[in-house]
């Protein structure tokens, strides 16, 4: 089950053959490099393209989004075994 974190962050991303890949993020002062993009799409908000990224770092999967208007990153989701308030 997922839980709604919905904070900016700082993302360091890759850029290759036109296309953004992000490879670590910071999250609670710490951090997270990382270990592969699962998936990826694009939506929109209004005008603004949102693009939408499904990352693991180790066993946890988190759902980062930038919005390309504000050119900003934000943590989405973390999805979490068992109790999501843990």
């Amino acid at each position: 089950m997922y839980r709604e974190i919905d904070k900016p962050v700082k993302v360091g991303v890759k850029f290759s053959s036109g296309k953004v890949e992000p490879v670590w993020f910071f999250w609670r002062e710490r951090k997270h490099e990382i270990d592969e993009v699962n998936l990826y799409h694009r939506s929109f908000k209004g005008e603004a393209p949102l693009h939408h990224f499904s990352v693991r770092v180790g066993n946890d999967v988190f759902q980062l989004t930038f919005d390309g208007k504000k050119l900003g990153w934000k943590l989405d989701k973390l999805w979490v075994d068992g109790d999501p308030r843990q």
